[in-house]
């Protein structure tokens, strides 16, 4: 497991995996409705709308990656 020490909780992820499986219809609608308001909002705002690599902190490679962020400033 990577050495998470210092990193804020700044995204929330879904799996659409997760998604397909675990929610209803009415709340997959939901959820794809409050995440298109957000994106709207944001474009409204002047504000990316932004693509995420996202990778699990149980992966061999995690603490490269976190290393990297850390001298770009990104990481906390």
């Amino acid at each position: 497991m990577a050495n998470l020490e210092g990193m804020k909780m700044k995204f929330t992820v879904l799996k659409n995996d997760d998604i397909n499986r675990y929610l209803d219809e009415k709340a997959k609608i939901e959820l794809s409705a409050s995440t298109a308001a957000i994106q709207q909002l944001r474009a409204i705002e002047g504000k990316k709308v932004n693509t995420y690599l996202v990778i699990n902190t149980d992966e061999p490679y995690a603490d490269e990656v976190i290393e990297i962020m850390k001298r770009h400033g990104h990481w906390g």
